[in-house]
């Protein structure tokens, strides 16, 4: 399913190192709704549906991007940190699995792969890993309401900065995270249309 290049979909460098903003970003790498969390969920709920067709095909298309908002931030807080002092560096590297992997140099999708495997029970990593319900349309609505969440943290962010090229980062971001919403909520509506009615 994944393919990976090494030059980057979207390629945008700030005017500056900015580390308290840098950690302003990294909240949405790990947390309820954020981008990691998202696209684990997006990830695990089509490897649940058994049956193939057009909303696998959306879950898997919409996973694959999310991972690629997981590059776009994380190369773009490691180029915020990039002069940063080197505590505020560390401790960057320490929170974030991500992070740590660009900075070093390592291939983003394998400290993906290592991010999400069992580790220590405070891991943002698998927040989102066992929040599949098997109810296509419910899950769908959950999406809806992640993409909702995602789409309010960033335009918080794109609030807190004057720099033209993370702006655009976010700008990229925020109109991704409104269209797969829409995509969600038509995809619980056409499930919620063909369901049959129940009994009684």
């Amino acid at each position: 399913m994944f393919n990976h290049r090494q030059d980057l979909q979207f390629k945008s460098v700030p005017e500056q190192p900015d580390a308290w903003y840098a950690r302003r970003l990294e909240d949405v790498l790990g947390g309820q709704y954020d981008e990691v969390g998202v696209a684990m969920h997006y990830m695990f709920q089509p490897w649940d549906m058994h049956v193939p067709g057009r909303y696998r095909d959306l879950v898997f298309g919409l996973g694959a991007e999310q991972v690629a908002n997981i590059e776009m931030l994380a190369t773009m807080i490691a180029q915020l940190l990039e002069h940063a002092p080197a505590t505020v560096l560390d401790d960057a590297v320490r929170l974030d699995p991500a992070v740590a992997a660009v900075i070093g140099g390592t291939d983003l999708q394998q400290a993906i792969a290592v991010g999400a495997a069992a580790q220590a029970a405070d891991n943002p990593w698998q927040v989102a890993s066992g929040n599949v319900s098997r109810n296509l349309a419910a899950d769908f609505r959950t999406n809806a309401d992640a993409e909702h969440h995602r789409w309010t943290q960033l335009s918080g962010l794109y609030r807190l900065t004057d720099d033209a090229d993370i702006r655009y980062l976010l700008s990229c971001l925020l109109a991704r995270a409104a269209v797969d919403r829409r995509l969600c909520r038509s995809a619980a509506a056409e499930l919620a249309e063909d369901a049959p009615l129940a009994d009684g």
